[in-house]
């Protein structure tokens, strides 16, 4: 496996990202947004000091102890090397898992708007969709429920998944038994939307029709789960093309979408309604496309005009 050039473009691609993060954000272990407040939530715990004591704002809404609990190993290091480590790794693991079928052009989601903006803002999102690949990793899931949902219900669990997302939970009580309480009261701060209850959502919800198709299910769990309106949320769309066409199709819609906002609007606060035409809408036509009812359909009526 060591020898594999999938396993060293791998390990290339996580040390890009994980220099890059420093080179982005040299102090984000101090930081309270994000994967950092992971970090300092852990660095609490091993001082005593309560990690829900700072006040909420909608920049600042506080993650579930259990994210404290995943990263402590990391968060241990020294200054901004756990982070580093922790957000290069779970790129590399991502990569490695990308590549498991010898499908280079997946890599593609690497120079999506999606994960460029994860990196930039150090997010959950590129860790939480390595977990497709690696059951093992479950436990992250349990750092940002709002993404973990789709995940949950569209990997392969196993036993070992079960066991160590298990031993986090009970870990995270046994630490502070009243966390889940002190936690739900702080995200009334938390500002984002739901795909499926905007102005596409009757759209989004033909995935249904297709629910046992695993792409088609995990577009839809998505559009009911509440997400932020910077691009990074939308990560694990990715996971739906299964052509190179489909991939460069996805990843050119977003960046279309996304570089409009930055030019045109002041914040990407605004940015609900480009990520529903230029990231979902193509995302659900890639789904409606695999599906081949959808095929014979078309070339049904195909026909039929060119008689």
């Amino acid at each position: 496996m060591m020898r594999s050039p999938r396993f060293w473009l791998a390990c290339g691609i996580g040390i890009i990202a994980g220099l890059l993060v420093n080179v982005v954000h040299p102090n984000f272990d101090q930081a309270l947004t994000d994967i950092g407040w992971a970090f300092q939530a852990a660095r609490d715990l091993v001082a005593n000091r309560d990690p829900y004591r700072h006040p909420v704002s909608p920049h600042l809404v506080p993650y579930p102890l259990t994210a404290a609990i995943v990263v402590m190993p990391w968060a241990l290091l020294p200054d901004n090397l756990g982070i580093m480590l922790f957000f290069g790794g779970g790129s590399a693991l991502l990569a490695y898992g990308l590549l498991r079928d010898g499908q280079y052009w997946r890599l593609i989601v690497f120079v999506s708007p999606a994960y460029v903006m994860a990196l930039k803002s150090i997010q959950w999102s590129p860790l939480l969709m390595a977990v497709f690949f690696f059951p093992m990793l479950a436990p992250l899931l349990l750092a940002k429920p709002t993404l973990a949902l789709p995940i949950a219900l569209t990997m392969r669990w196993n036993r070992y998944a079960i066991i160590g997302t298990a031993a986090i939970v009970g870990l995270s009580l046994l630490v502070m038994p009243d966390w889940p309480v002190r936690w739900i009261t702080q995200t009334g701060q938390y500002q984002g939307f739901v795909p499926v209850f905007t102005w596409a959502g009757p759209l989004l919800l033909t995935s249904l029709f297709f629910w046992r198709n695993r792409q088609a299910r995990l577009f839809f769990l998505l559009t009911i789960t509440p997400q932020h309106y910077f691009f990074y949320d939308q990560l694990l769309l990715w996971m739906i093309p299964q052509t190179r066409r489909q991939m460069i199709v996805l990843t050119l819609t977003a960046w279309s979408g996304f570089l409009y906002v930055w030019q045109t609007h002041p914040t990407l606060w605004t940015s609900r309604p480009y990520l529903l035409g230029f990231i979902y809408l193509p995302a659900l036509l890639i789904v409606l496309w695999q599906q081949a009812r959808v095929q014979q359909g078309i070339a049904v009526v195909l026909m039929r005009m060119r008689r």
